[in-house]
């Protein structure tokens, strides 16, 4: 059974039926999820990153973490997000045809796709912001100040990563504020 207590902020009811419509999907560590359907994550971390294509290597750009009760969506064809769990967990899953068809039939379901659009753009607007006026310290402060549960449950090279740094700068960065 779905935890729904921990997906509560969706204002979903408990007799809603998009709750059976939602697939349970225990993963792995480097589990990578499926285009095309949409997630609600129970337990796990489960971490976007990009692809970056230089000459000689492709480097990972982590751009955003997913924790318990979130919810993120898996595009696809032209996607260039990947979206790989970090440890093992557990989601429930449901096609983007059915999302798409609850908000045909249930207008009510538009205030959870409002909810989880405003929270996206909000925190992309906020991550830009701090990209553009911080030092990679400062974000890292940042971190440990406002959101604590990335610097305790994100392994530290994806944590640079999402800085924008490499280990060994995060490193030393974390060498000289200790």
């Amino acid at each position: 059974m779905i935890n729904k207590k921990l997906f509560s902020h969706l204002n979903v009811e408990d007799s809603d039926p998009v709750w059976e419509k939602l697939i349970k999907v225990e993963f792995s560590k480097k589990n990578i999820f499926t285009d095309h359907k949409a997630y609600l994550l129970e337990d796990g971390l489960v971490r976007k990153y990009y692809l970056h294509n230089t000459s000689d290597t492709d480097t990972q750009i982590c751009a955003e973490f997913y924790f318990p009760g979130d919810i993120f969506t898996v595009g696809g064809d032209g996607s260039e997000g990947i979206y790989e769990s970090i440890n093992k967990g557990l989601a429930w899953e449901i096609t983007m045809d059915e999302v798409k068809e609850m908000f045909a039939v249930n207008p009510e379901c538009r205030f959870v796709q409002n909810y989880y659009l405003s929270r996206k753009l909000n925190a992309a607007m906020k991550r830009e912001m701090l990209l553009l006026k911080n030092s990679p310290q400062n974000l890292y402060e940042y971190l440990l100040k406002n959101r604590p549960h990335y610097i305790q449950n994100i392994p530290l090279k994806y944590l640079a990563s999402y800085i924008g740094i490499t280990p060994i700068s995060l490193s030393r960065i974390r060498k000289r504020i200790s």
